[in-house]
């Protein structure tokens, strides 16, 4: 019994030890990683098929109010997973994404500020006690991966070849970007499709696309203003992070073209209501 327990701790000891972790780089204000950090990051992504991240957390400088580098640090954090997710790396089911902002202890140099901390470790350490499983547990657990694949979300991949498999007028809605009511502000859980769509734009580099607004709960059909503030703010968005001005158009519709007939009658129609599409203009 005692020499399975120090076997056990081995095993544990061993797994700690071979956490690591690796630190990418930002430029000022964006949320992409910088050249130098892109260069690192596919030296390791060279190294990383036994890999598997369990934590991802983004800073930001002292610049600009704490609310905003919040935002910004967490932007980075999603961003980071997407390039992760996109380059097929292994993400822990329990991963832990946060954006610390600035709430940390800055380094004098801000530009060290700036930048995503990944953490990782080898996927075959990371539950040692489970190695050994049984034929018939193998199969369960085969049949259960192909059932996750099956059921997954629509997620990036998915969004990438619906763009790709569109044509020139079609109107394709960003499923999950949400709005909170009578703000352009959107969903924390809804920074991922905004990374999904710059990264679209970056690979298809003739694309070129119109941002149209939406919004719910209003009658009036003049009232664009706020519809109007959620197509710009995906605009700055990716004008922020390199898309030119020429590829990109934004206008609000205002209430005038609902999924749901209004007035709504529940808080997931005005959800579903106060949305924006993307109209392919060029390929």
């Amino acid at each position: 019994m005692k020499i399975k327990f120090l076997f056990i701790f081995f095993f544990y000891i061993l797994g700690v030890s071979a956490q690591d972790k690796l630190v990418l780089f930002f430029d000022f204000n964006q949320d992409f990683i910088n050249q130098k950090s892109k260069m690192e990051f596919n030296t390791w992504l060279e190294k990383s098929k036994d890999k598997e991240i369990f934590k991802i957390i983004g800073y930001c400088d002292s610049v600009d109010s704490n609310s905003y580098n919040d935002e910004l640090s967490l932007r980075r954090a999603n961003n980071v997973l997407t390039l992760l997710e996109l380059n097929k790396v292994q993400i822990s089911e329990k991963c832990e994404l946060t954006g610390l902002g600035e709430d940390f202890q800055q380094s004098k140099n801000r530009s060290e500020n700036r930048k995503v901390v990944l953490y990782y470790q080898l996927k075959a350490l990371q539950n040692p006690s489970s190695q050994k499983k049984s034929d018939k547990e193998k199969i369960v657990e085969t049949a259960q991966d192909k059932n996750a694949v099956t059921n997954a979300p629509e997620n990036q991949s998915a969004f990438i070849e619906k763009i790709n498999n569109a044509k020139v007028g079609d109107l394709i809605q960003l499923e999950n970007l949400n709005f909170y009511l009578n703000s352009e502000k959107i969903m924390a859980e809804s920074q991922s499709i905004l990374s999904d769509l710059l990264q679209v734009l970056r690979m298809n580099p003739r694309l070129k696309i119109n941002i149209h607004g939406h919004i719910c709960c209003n009658n009036n059909p003049n009232d664009v203003r706020l519809s109007y503030r959620r197509s710009k703010f995906v605009f700055d968005y990716l004008i922020r992070n390199g898309i030119s001005t020429s590829r990109l158009g934004h206008r609000g519709f205002g209430s005038n073209r609902p999924i749901y007939k209004l007035p709504e009658k529940n808080e997931a129609e005005r959800i579903a209501n106060r949305r924006v599409e993307i109209l392919v203009l060029k390929k």
